[in-house]
């Protein structure tokens, strides 16, 4: 089954005109698990404007693109049906490794009903299970804000009769040097599609597993939301629209005046600046990293303004968890955006120069460290906070906090059997300063003489 195509509507100040074709196919008398898990292929497709003349003139590929369009990504969504005579996670263990990831965390592999856990995450959990499997996009259009947008806009319309969509936010292709994604940059990557997901109204479930409820109303207000912004972002992408009604060759892209770019590229940073300090160490990008989480998130704006108010007073000195507990009830998800803007994830930072010789600390001796269980007193691995794994703590009185350099002689707390997550190492540094960060920078670019 695809869905019938009907003349593109066009944005205001772009001419090009982008469609999503829906497609489903099955036999028509199902076998095997086709009755239970019902897959949906999402075309992202460019179609060119018949009125529409490109800069270097049209040509027999823009013909195309006028009836059946050019394709410049794609979604994957899975359908899980309740209520037919299969195991729905036996189903999804069938199809595909990174389905089976998903469907084992939501639901119970020995029944193939939802887990209790999941019961009070979703308003009304009967029905059935929404997957956002994947969203490709071409290169020549990343980095606009599209893939939310899309992805928003295919819920919409599969998510009838769902009780909830679930993603795990992750890498979808390796950069060209594999050596490059190592696990912190991994890491980073996976936080920055996730801030991408949460912008739609997905929130972190269990175990990497983001859920998006349907039933609630802030989803529909994110993607009005989204929508805007789009609007906003293809006015200012205007120069660059006809150049991109098709996808252009690398060389040509390469030939584009930087000056027809200038414009356009300030306001894509005005609008996703903020993504990249994701991971980052330096206090200077706390308040940017906050203030994009909170465009984007439906949290209470009193809520957000106080938030704001306290990232903008952090010095150096202070002591995070005071912070963290004037927060009072605020929702889960601000206490986790604070937590992040105010510190820095252990994944982010390369200790290995400083484990290996703590003379060379300096200034980042006294850099404060938090952590749930520093020195080893309780059972169980110590946690950072925020969002730096499942089990990460909030800011707060029950955290432990001591110095970079007391840390680094804690010999226990870095033994493979020690208290140290795996996934979080087990702590989170307060953000650095200015001097701190230079230093950091300066010494980890030290080549080393001795092994990791």
């Amino acid at each position: 089954m695809t869905a019938s195509r009907r003349p593109a509507r066009e944005l205001p100040g772009d001419p090009a005109r982008l469609r999503l074709v829906y497609t489903h196919d099955h036999p028509v008398e199902p076998f095997d698990f086709e009755d239970t898990l019902e897959q949906w292929h999402v075309s992202v497709r460019l179609f060119h404007g018949e009125e529409e003349e490109c800069p270097q003139g049209c040509s027999e590929a823009c013909e195309r693109a006028i009836e059946e369009g050019t394709e410049i990504g794609y979604l994957l969504l899975c359908r899980l049906r309740d209520y037919t005579a299969d195991n729905r996670w036996e189903a999804a263990d069938a199809e595909s490794g990174d389905l089976e990831s998903i469907a084992s965390t939501v639901l119970d592999p020995r029944t193939g009903q939802y887990t209790d856990a999941f019961d009070e995450a979703i308003e009304c959990p009967v029905g059935d299970l929404l997957i956002l499997d994947r969203v490709f996009l071409d290169r020549a259009w990343r980095g606009f804000g599209l893939g939310p947008v899309l992805a928003a806009e295919a819920i919409r319309r599969l998510s009838g009769g769902c009780c909830a969509v679930a993603a795990e936010p992750g890498m979808a292709e390796w950069p060209d040097n594999r050596e490059e994604a190592s696990e912190s940059y991994r890491q980073q990557a996976r936080r920055k599609i996730a801030a991408l997901w949460e912008s739609i109204g997905f929130t972190h479930f269990q175990d990497g597993v983001y859920l998006l409820d349907p039933a609630l109303r802030q989803p529909g207000d994110l993607l009005a939301q989204r929508r805007e912004e789009l609007l906003e972002l293809s006015q200012a992408y205007r120069p660059r629209a006809a150049s991109l009604t098709i996808v252009r060759e690398k060389e040509q892209e390469e030939q584009e005046p930087a000056a027809a770019r200038g414009a356009s590229d300030q306001q894509l940073h005005a609008q996703e600046g903020w993504l990249e300090t994701i991971g980052s160490v330096r206090a200077r990008d706390s308040l940017l990293y906050l203030q994009g989480r909170c465009k984007q998130a439906g949290w209470d704006s009193r809520d957000k303004r106080t938030a704001l108010a306290l990232a903008a007073d952090v010095t150096s000195e202070a002591d995070l968890r005071e912070l963290g507990a004037q927060l009072g009830d605020v929702h889960f998800g601000l206490h986790k955006a604070f937590a992040d803007a105010v510190t820095f994830s252990a994944d982010s930072f390369d200790v290995r120069p400083f484990r290996e010789d703590p003379g060379q600390l300096g200034p980042l001796a006294g850099v404060w460290v938090y952590g749930s269980n520093l020195y080893g007193r309780y059972a169980g691995r110590s946690h950072g906070v925020g969002e730096a794994c499942q089990h990460a703590r909030s800011l707060g009185p029950g955290l432990e906090r001591i110095s970079l350099a007391q840390l680094l002689e804690l010999e226990d707390f870095w033994q493979w059997n020690g208290p140290m997550c795996s996934f979080c190492s087990g702590w989170s540094g307060q953000r650095l300063t200015e001097e701190q960060y230079t230093h950091y920078l300066s010494a980890t670019a030290k080549p080393r003489t001795t092994a990791p």
